[in-house]
């Protein structure tokens, strides 16, 4: 099972002129670390935040998006933030993927136990979903980001915005 669970942020913080790129605007549109986002990754949970995990990961989401996409067979991404380090590889045959995880730094709950992973090697099993369900997890979660963003006062013309563009 994979699933995204966020709430609507209800205080954004404000737009600065100064930020190019779409990673440095969600810095500035999510005011603290409060903003909390739960994926269900097989048995486990994960707990991410907007402003730190998010913002630094959006790229590495995007490419992991467009790659499901475009390739056929095997490819690995990496996720590389302060509070989610893992590399999942994924092997894509015909409408599944099977993500195989190596955790290396996460907030990892487990669903039964509702404690958290000491020893994450344990939770490195692999899942296999539809890949149609996976992309449609992840695009609604950055189709809020895509509208928050704009709400606050962020245009399209914002570096590695292309991906959001499309997000209805």
């Amino acid at each position: 099972m994979f699933k995204i669970e966020f709430n609507k942020t209800p205080k954004k913080g404000t737009i600065d002129t100064e930020d190019i790129s779409v990673s440095e605007a969600i810095w500035s549109t999510y005011p603290t670390y409060d903003e909390e986002i739960i994926i269900s990754f097989g048995n486990f949970l994960i707990f991410l935040d907007k402003k730190g995990d998010i913002s630094t990961l959006y790229n590495d989401i995007v490419t992991m998006l467009k790659k499901l996409n475009e390739y056929r067979g095997e490819f690995e991404t990496s996720f590389l933030s302060s509070g989610f380090t893992v590399y999942w590889n994924f092997k894509k045959e015909k409408k599944a993927i099977t993500i195989t995880p190596k955790w290396i730094s996460a907030g990892l709950k487990n669903k039964e136990t509702n404690l958290f992973i000491e020893n994450l090697k344990e939770a490195n099993i692999p899942i296999t979903i539809d890949v149609k369900i996976f992309i449609s997890e992840w695009n609604k979660f950055l189709k809020s980001i895509k509208d928050d963003l704009l709400e606050v006062g962020y245009t399209e013309d914002l570096k590695n915005f292309e991906y959001l563009k499309n997000l209805e």
